[in-house]
């Protein structure tokens, strides 16, 4: 016996694709647009450069998090 896939491509369309692939597809697209509103300079383009951007964008707050430690150590605060 044949397992079939929960999401299924092409024509035919299992039960299981209808009652978990939109839920899904909604949930991915709401996220999406709320970290483009979170990156700078990410309002349009592709997927790929969105996750990109915002793989460089979470470097450079790790850089300044570093920064602003050591400044701290510096000046005692």
């Amino acid at each position: 016996m044949r397992r079939r896939s929960m999401f299924t491509v092409g024509k035919s369309k299992g039960v299981a694709s209808l009652v978990h692939r939109k839920p899904f597809q909604h949930m991915v697209q709401r996220r999406l647009r709320e970290l483009k509103k979170i990156v700078p300079d990410a309002h349009n383009g592709d997927i790929d450069v969105l996750l990109r951007q915002t793989a460089e964008y979470i470097c450079i707050l790790e850089l300044k998090v570093a920064v602003l430690q050591r400044l701290s150590v510096i000046y005692g605060a």
